[in-house]
């Protein structure tokens, strides 16, 4: 009996070890994509900036242009963190992937 509960343990170790394993990474994946959405979002709204500053300044006259290059800046910034953002999921899909053909190798 003994060896049978040593072997229901080790099993039931080993399970709990790889669901705690698939929470992180789905844990991780969807605070990526909470991430993607939040930058997305800050975009529209840099972009929405940059056309009113356009328009002041090309049907206005205003003096913006310092403005307009800050937007710009604040832009490619945003652009360079979504690009990020998106290289890191489409990683942890391929890891995701790679452990999912491994398990069946080993099944």
């Amino acid at each position: 009996m003994s060896n049978s509960w040593n072997e229901f343990c080790d099993g039931a170790g080993r399970f709990l070890d790889k669901l705690a394993g698939e929470a992180v990474r789905l844990t991780d994946a969807a605070g990526m994509q909470i991430r993607l959405e939040n930058i997305r979002s800050r975009l529209e709204k840099e972009y929405a900036t940059l056309g009113k500053l356009t328009y002041a300044k090309l049907n206005g006259g205003q003096d913006n242009a310092e403005q307009i290059e800050a937007s710009l800046s604040r832009i490619a910034e945003l652009r360079r963190q979504e690009k990020e953002i998106e290289r890191d999921i489409e990683e942890a899909k391929a890891e995701k992937k790679a452990q999912k053909e491994a398990d069946k190798a080993v099944k």
